[in-house]
Order: C-alpha cells, then sequence, then structure tokens
C-alpha cells in the first residue's frame, strides 16, 4: 500500500508547472528530508540545532561522482560535519539507498548564508547566527602548541582549523550572552 505522505509530496512538486521542474522540486525536497532523517540518526536530540545552521543540501553526479553538499552558515558546524562524515554516509545508504562516494561541506556566504530551509518560524530564523570571533595572538599559539605534536600533517591541519573554529564560535556566544 502507498503511503499518503508520498503523494501529498508528489502533488506539491507537481504545481510548478512543467514535468521537469516538478522533478527537480520534488528531488531537492527528498534529498533535504533524507539529509534531515540522516542527522537525526547521527545527532539525535542536536539534530534540530545542526538543521537549523544547514543552509542547503544537495547530492548531484560531479565528475561522474555521486556528491553530497552541504551549505551550513558557521565554520564550527561545517568541522562537527566534517567529523561525522562517514557516519552521515553511512545512514543515507541504510535508510535510503544513496550510496554517496564523497562529501563537501561548505560554510556559505553573503545572501546564502541567511537561507534556512529547516526553520520555518521567523523567530527561529533570527536567533541561528552566532558571529564567530577571530582569536588573538596568544590564542592562535595555544592552538598551535596543541596541534604541535601530531605528526600527521593532514591530521594536525584538520584539527587546528577545527579547534580555531570552535574557539572563534565560543567567543562569539560569550559576547553575545554579554
Amino acid at each position: 500500500m502507498k503511503k499518503v505522505g508520498a503523494d501529498i509530496t508528489y502533488l506539491i512538486a507537481t504545481l510548478a508547472g512543467d514535468d521537469e521542474q516538478a522533478r527537480i522540486n520534488l528531488r531537492a525536497h527528498q534529498v533535504r528530508e533524507r539529509f534531515k532523517r540522516a542527522l537525526e540518526t547521527v545527532y539525535r536530540d542536536a539534530a534540530p540545532l545542526f538543521l537549523a545552521h544547514t543552509n542547503n543540501v544537495y547530492i548531484m553526479n560531479k565528475d561522474g561522482v555521486r556528491t553530497l553538499i552541504v551549505y551550513v552558515d558557521e565554520s564550527i558546524f561545517a568541522a562537527e560535519l566534517n567529523a561525522q562524515r562517514e557516519l552521515i554516509k553511512l545512514h543515507l545508504l541504510e535508510l535510503f539507498g544513496e550510496d554517496i562516494e564523497q562529501f563537501e561541506i561548505h560554510v556559505s556566504r553573503g545572501k546564502y548564508k541567511k537561507n534556512h530551509p529547516y526553520l520555518t518560524d521567523e523567530s527561529q530564523k533570527a536567533d541561528t547566527s552566532t558571529p564567530a570571533v577571530p582569536l588573538n595572538d596568544d590564542e592562535k599559539a595555544f592552538v598551535s602548541n596543541t596541534v604541535s605534536t601530531i605528526e600527521d600533517q593532514k591530521l594536525r591541519e584538520s584539527l587546528q582549523k577545527a579547534m580555531t573554529a570552535d574557539l572563534e564560535w565560543k567567543k562569539g556566544e560569550n559576547r553575545t550572552r554579554s
């Protein structure tokens, strides 16, 4: 027996006019919902926070490689998604059969940073942005010293980026609370 929700989703997508646009709208909706379910599986109670900072999600064939592309509004969320990328890919495969070969995460810029498809209420949208505050020289030195013992250069650079983003975000949070 067919699910009513699937028929309603298809009906809404077909309201776009032509069949090609309806197909594109339906797939875009499907990708957003699948990403949401994968995040809810990985992050459980914290998923709404990540979804609130997600600007857009795409699955496309990029140079013949099945690629998931996620845009977020803050680098701290990009760093955390990066840390969980393999779990997210695994859940997309297990739950929906979406075999993702590559996972790209980008921080949105300009007007795209204000796009929040997972938020429905305007008051929620206004409350999502915590500006990152750049680190001073002492804080940068602390991060560099902390990661300096890691021998693998790629791992060291990734951890340094994640720590920097985390500290910048925390400084922004502290500043908005004060």
